[in-house]
């Protein structure tokens, strides 16, 4: 959990009818994150969806991206301590860039899986599979941190450990004891 998904905090705070509009903006949020449609096309959509001005969109949701610093600081420590960091998102194509720039994600990542740039999402064991193989790694030898259960059950089921985040500190206190 390195970064806060803007979209849903968006649409929760600014979208009026976001329960009726609930459905439509989940499937929108899924063909991004496929890569079946890019970001500009995604901004476009949930603008027509929504009603609301596509620039509006564009900010509200930009203006939402928020990194969690402390478990960023904490996986550069652990690189430091020769561990190997890798950052695996279901995001649409291009949308990592708003977090991370292509240079930041070279510089703080061993490996980057993202779901848009792959065709497949999260929780299907394939992706968690992947992201091992990009490491060089066994599944087995890899911890997974995720705040949907459903992600870490995927986890789970590639072979790899997962943890279900709730808060920073209790993430890493799982993982500190993961790798002792």
């Amino acid at each position: 959990m390195l970064y806060v998904d803007a979209s849903h905090a968006f649409y929760e705070t600014r979208v009026p009818n976001y329960r009726q509009l609930k459905p439509r903006l989940d499937e929108l949020n899924a063909q991004s994150d496929y890569g079946l449609i890019d970001q500009t096309e995604w901004y476009q959509q949930v603008a027509e969806v929504t009603g609301l001005d596509e620039a509006d969109v564009r900010a509200g949701i930009q203006s939402e991206h928020q990194r969690n610093e402390t478990l960023l600081a904490y996986s550069q420590q652990l690189r430091s301590q020769g561990v190997l960091v890798g950052m695996l998102s279901n995001i649409g194509t291009g949308a990592m860039d708003q977090f991370f720039t292509p240079q930041e994600r070279a510089e703080l990542f061993d490996a980057v899986v993202l779901s848009g740039e792959e065709m497949m999402t999260k929780p299907n064991p394939a992706i968690f599979t992947l992201m091992a193989e990009r490491l060089g790694v066994a599944p087995g030898d890899c911890v997974m941190i995720d705040d949907i259960a459903g992600n870490c059950a995927g986890a789970d089921a590639a072979g790899m450990r997962a943890i279900q985040f709730r808060d920073s500190q209790q993430t890493i206190s799982e993982v500190t004891l993961f790798l002792q």
